[in-house]
């Protein structure tokens, strides 16, 4: 019923050719660093009942966060309308309008990329995401129907006590020395690993199948729309974390290091290959525009639009937009700081008008995966490993 009444809506949004979402905030167990305008110092988001921080925010997200003490729906995003319409309900109900007749042919009623606001209060322990091949041969493991590519850019804000990330590990390193390594806690671990300083306005790839471990600053993250994992620290603020947050899907944490990608995790220049400098691609008078997720990165991509007087935009496909600083007008709507909006696949294959109010103007822009490359999947039968 309710999907129903938001019908009328939703067609007027669509007519327009802006979605606007609610702001969506995810548990997790790493602390936030109260960047989140969720609570007044870092830290204070914690649920003792649950054990747990608010420190994300999940942008046009059709992907279910994988939590202790499940919540409903918890990570998915809602339209901001009178009646609730989550974003998975509106692409079912209107998806080919909403994304256009190619990208709805290749996604279906879905868009296959998640965006993430990052404010961890510390370093989120070390970690690796499973591959795509990894996930297709057991999705009964994962239960998820990616792997998880994902890539950072670093934002204008207060980076918090430990802005390093650690990415990757040393030449020969094996499975032998990280587990030794594990069994000696965290510190002994990170011994294993280089890491980069997280400068404002760069950003890192990391594709699936790298351990990493993210530090304080506040990122804007782009990633496969997944959130499939494994710890390779096993302890919390000095406290065991459970095996089922540790290694989901799996018995024991050696049955998933399997999946570790030790090849690609040990090449000696990883930390200068994946590394990530703006693109300037279009400068006018009125602003600029440049990849921070370059399009090489396949399965997802985003710019950076700084407008600082009008600037005219045109996209080759529809994508999300998240306004980080500033206020302004995107086709006659009003913009201003944590805007959220989708614009259609008709709105953004046809010039539409920036304008920046009282200032510059900084607004992010999300792709999904180029239609002709992009493979479809469910959660369901065992696939066969790709060659």
């Amino acid at each position: 019923m309710a999907e129903v009444k938001a019908l009328a809506p939703l067609d007027r949004l669509i007519e327009e050719g802006v979605l606007p979402f609610r702001p969506t905030y995810v548990r997790r167990f790493y602390p936030d660093g109260g960047r989140l305008g969720l609570a007044r110092r870092p830290g204070a988001t914690y649920l003792p009942r649950v054990r747990l921080w608010q420190p994300e925010r999940w942008i046009a997200s059709c992907v279910a966060a994988t939590n202790p003490h499940p919540v409903p729906n918890e990570g998915i995003s809602l339209l901001d309308l009178r009646e609730t319409l989550t974003w998975p309900e509106a692409l079912q109900l209107r998806g080919r309008q909403i994304l256009g007749p190619r990208h709805f042919a290749a996604y279906g009623p879905d868009f296959p990329v998640l965006t993430k606001l990052l404010d961890p209060g510390e370093p989120i322990l070390f970690h690796f995401h499973a591959r795509d091949e990894d996930v297709w041969c057991a999705p009964e493991r994962f239960g998820h129907r990616f792997g998880k590519d994902e890539a950072y850019y670093f934002l204008e804000a207060p980076k918090g006590p430990v802005p390093y990330t650690h990415v990757g590990l040393y030449p020969g390193t094996t499975q032998s020395s990280l587990r030794k390594a594990m069994a000696q806690g965290s510190e002994r671990v990170l011994e294993l690993s280089p890491a980069f300083y997280q400068r404002v306005g760069e950003g890192f790839f990391v594709p699936a199948g790298i351990p990493h471990r993210p530090g304080t600053a506040l990122t804007l993250e782009i990633q496969q729309p997944s959130d499939v994992y494994t710890l390779l620290e096993t302890a919390s603020g000095g406290k065991p974390l459970p095996p089922e947050q540790v290694h989901p899907g799996f018995r024991r944490l050696e049955e998933a290091i399997r999946y570790l990608d030790f090849e690609a995790a040990c090449r000696p220049d990883l930390l200068e290959r994946h590394r990530l400098t703006p693109e300037v691609t279009a400068r006018t008078r009125g602003g600029e525009e440049a990849w921070i997720f370059p399009p090489r990165l396949r399965k997802f991509s985003g710019k950076r639009l700084v407008v600082w007087g009008r600037f005219e935009s045109q996209e080759q496909a529809p994508h999300v937009v998240f306004v980080w600083h500033g206020r302004g007008r995107l086709a006659g709507r009003l913009l201003r700081s944590g805007v959220e909006l989708f614009v259609t696949a008709d709105r953004a294959t046809r010039p539409h008008l920036y304008e920046a109010v009282d200032g510059p103007l900084v607004v992010f822009k999300l792709f999904g995966p180029d239609p002709e490359t992009y493979v479809r999947r469910e959660v369901g039968p065992k696939q066969p490993r790709r060659s």
